[in-house]
């Protein structure tokens, strides 16, 4: 089968929202089949329903597999669960619902890097597997967004609950969970596998930014994954 004629591939970006993260993984997808990152804009604040709408704007017109990473998980569920297009839906380190006890959740301020040393985010997000490279990648996302946008988006996550649109959604379902997260808990993978019991659940020996860190191993699932789809 041609290149041209397999499903597209879709990857939405976590809470940075730039997808420069996962271009290591798009150039070793594109062995499966067309790769398209959506990047968010990040001069503004746009709730979890503008997201959803510029993403709608951005899709391919044939059939395409979603990944939702992170805070973008609940866009990919809403996607999958109003487009007949979606072939597949795909949450790496994510979530259908994320939220935390109310006086908790105030407390979003803490994700801001003016307050809290980069060194300990990049730890809580990459673990033992930051290199070097990843590290500095990471500094450079966060010094460029905004953050008033990050402090946004970090309360989204918290309210969003999309476990009933997940149960809606019909398309094979793939979810990808680091056995290291500290961010996406048990829980969490509880509740999607509620919604969907006929998820097919991967575990990886990896920290909640597995695409970046593990971006082989996350491909080697992902392209299986997209390849029975082309079998069906």
């Amino acid at each position: 089968m041609s290149q041209s004629a397999k499903t597209s591939i879709v990857l939405l970006p976590g809470m940075d929202g730039t997808g420069e993260l996962l271009r290591p993984l798009a150039e070793r997808l594109s062995a499966y089949g067309p790769v398209r990152i959506i990047a968010y804009p990040a001069d503004r604040d746009l709730d979890y329903n503008q997201l959803t709408a510029f993403v709608r704007e951005r899709l391919p017109a044939d059939r395409f597999v979603i990944l939702g990473e992170s805070f973008s998980g609940p866009i990919a569920i809403e996607i999958a669960a109003s487009s007949r297009q979606v072939a597949g839906l795909i949450l790496a380190s994510s979530f259908a619902r994320h939220r935390l006890p109310k006086w908790l959740s105030r407390f979003t301020w803490l994700l801001d890097p003016r307050w809290v040393p980069t060194k300990l985010i990049i730890a809580v997000l990459m673990g033992s597997a930051a290199t070097p490279s990843l590290r500095r990648q990471l500094r450079d996302v966060l010094d460029c967004l905004p953050h008033a946008v990050l402090r946004a988006r970090a309360g989204n996550a918290l309210r969003v609950d999309k476990r009933d649109r997940l149960r809606a959604t019909t398309c094979p379902m793939l979810c990808l969970h680091g056995t290291s997260d500290w961010l996406i808990l048990q829980k969490q993978i509880a509740a999607i596998l509620a919604a969907r019991p006929d998820c097919e659940l991967h575990r990886m020996n990896a920290p909640h930014m597995l695409l970046a860190t593990h971006a082989d191993a996350a491909a080697a699932v992902i392209g299986d994954f997209c390849k029975r789809l082309e079998g069906a």
